[in-house]
């Protein structure tokens, strides 16, 4: 099989070029996104979080600064510096800050890897309609040979007519191996990015900053605001002095006679 695609390509066969040209893309960008998940955004996700909580706890938000710069300008460290930057401006920018720089990196994590997978299935489909173009011809061919040349020439037009479809199904097995060698290592690391988010929220995010939450509706004003609203108005509609209902007796209700009293 290897030896007849090698004969195809030396003949100039245009899908096997195709489908040549097409496999070279998607080898570059594997080894692009294996090169960006593996050496520009991936680091020691832990040791990396411990270093900046000390620095943290100990209030040296320079040293802080300096440490994510020296570690990386994307990932988790440039989130981090930009949340520290937000924290010596505005702390009540600094969550708003770490989602908006989260959901800016994380696309970049996945970019060009669902390429992959439509380059492999491109790459059969042109691998098939190599094989379905060349029987044609093949046929074509045979039509007019005498009866004695028609047999040998069929069976080995044939043969030559599966390289193609042959080259394209081994081409789209080892783009989809890294397909989803690639896809494993963005999910790995997407995991790692959320929860180092999660730990800087809790290292810069302040507690009283966290609990705060927009009010929309007067429906969602806090508990305690309203008892303290119910209180002002029952004082309002019961000032001091006046005489309080609770021991109220209705005398109308009691001088009502019974029916019995009033025959």
């Amino acid at each position: 099989m290897f030896g007849e695609i090698a004969a195809s390509f030396q003949r100039g066969n245009s899908y096997l070029t195709l489908m040549l040209f097409l496999g070279f893309v998607a080898t570059a960008i594997i080894f692009e996104r294996i090169i960006m998940l593996q050496l520009v955004y991936h680091l020691d996700f832990n040791k990396f979080l411990s270093n900046l909580k000390k620095l943290l706890s100990s209030e040296d938000t320079s040293r802080a600064l300096s440490f994510c710069k020296s570690v990386s300008s994307t990932s988790l460290p440039g989130i981090a510096r930009r949340a520290l930057e937000a924290a010596e401006t505005d702390p009540t920018t600094i969550r708003g800050t770490i989602e908006e720089e989260t959901i800016d990196f994380l696309p970049r994590i996945e970019a060009r890897v669902g390429g992959l997978m439509a380059l492999s299935t491109l790459i059969m489909l042109t691998g098939i309609l190599g094989a379905i173009d060349s029987l044609w011809n093949t046929f074509h061919a045979v039509s007019v040979l005498d009866t004695a040349q028609k047999q040998a020439s069929l069976g080995n037009e044939i043969a030559k007519s599966l390289n193609p479809a042959a080259f394209g199904v081994l081409l789209s097995m080892l783009i989809l191996v890294g397909f989803y060698f690639v896809k494993g290592m963005a999910i790995r690391l997407t995991e790692k990015m959320h929860y180092g988010v999660t730990v800087l929220s809790n290292l810069l995010v302040p507690a009283e900053i966290a609990g705060v939450m927009p009010v929309a509706m007067a429906d969602s004003m806090p508990l305690a605001q309203m008892a303290e609203t119910t209180t002002h108005v029952q004082q309002h509609a019961n000032p001091q002095g006046a005489p309080s209902d609770a021991g109220h007796t209705d005398a109308t209700v009691q001088d009502i006679k019974d029916k019995e009293e009033i025959i």
